[in-house]
């Protein structure tokens, strides 16, 4: 009997041991294993003195925008080195912000002026401009109409000819009002909208203005601040239509990425 009552608790034991060292492994995987909603893809150079206010592509070029007042620009880039070439320059006292190409047009907002530009995309010849009654942040387009942020919760969307506001949409998250949308870009039926002051790309329902998604970028941009001290957030998202990929960097940034979302 105490043969048997021994042999059982050594099974016993056995098995405790088995299961919790099955449990460590599980949590040891469940720890390092964690779905961000992206694989990056490539690792690019990206100019340290751009201040990146929008990106966008158009028939496989890359186009960034820049902002600062005399440090704005739009450059042309090669998006497979990261090396850009200048385009456009906008006058001193404008500071620029985002761009969309809509139509063989690109349109560029500016911050604080009111003002936005239209420049032949094919030439970048200025071709006329625009006004608008709130700041200017990011902006993209659906086909139909120009989507436009001003650094609030709202997204508004405008006629492309006329500039007048068509509609106008609350962006809101869990029932609470999101602020801060900044860089836009729309794919595949969402606008992915950069949160100033975050490390996140938000994914919004255009028809109820809720956000579905939310990707965190922090190591990101822990290790271009690494890299570069005066590094600042995470801004600029441009989708290639023809691959499925999405080209993102922030101001300031050493590093771009091509990244393919989940």
């Amino acid at each position: 009997m105490k043969t048997q009552i021994l042999a059982l608790g050594l099974l016993m034991a056995v098995a405790a041991c088995e299961e919790k060292h099955n449990n460590q492994n599980n949590n040891a995987t469940q720890e390092v294993v964690e779905d961000k909603g992206y694989d990056v893809l490539m690792t690019l150079g990206h100019d340290t003195g751009s201040f990146t206010q929008g990106l966008v592509f158009h028939e496989n070029t890359l186009l960034e925008s820049t902002g600062g007042n005399g440090t704005s620009w739009i450059s042309a880039i090669d998006y497979t080195t990261g090396i850009g070439e200048r385009k456009a320059d906008l006058d001193d006292r404008y500071f620029g912000e985002g761009i969309t190409v809509m139509d063989g047009k690109i349109y560029q907002l500016t911050w604080h002026g009111k003002t936005g530009f239209i420049y032949d995309a094919s030439t970048y010849e200025k071709l006329d401009k625009f006004r608008y009654d709130f700041e200017g942040w990011g902006i993209t387009h659906d086909g139909n109409s120009l989507i436009i942020s001003d650094g609030s919760e709202h997204l508004r969307f405008m006629d492309a000819t006329s500039f007048s506001v068509l509609k106008e949409i609350k962006v809101t998250e869990n029932g609470r009002k999101v602020s801060y949308l900044n860089e836009l870009e729309y794919i595949k039926g969402f606008i992915f909208a950069n949160q100033w002051q975050t490390d996140d790309i938000l994914k919004i329902d255009p028809a109820t203005g809720n956000v579905v998604k939310r990707y965190n970028f922090s190591q990101l941009a822990a290790d271009n601040k690494q890299m570069n001290p005066q590094a600042d957030v995470l801004n600029g998202i441009a989708y290639n239509a023809t691959n499925d990929q999405v080209y993102i960097t922030g101001k300031l940034w050493p590093r771009a990425y091509i990244i393919r979302l989940r």
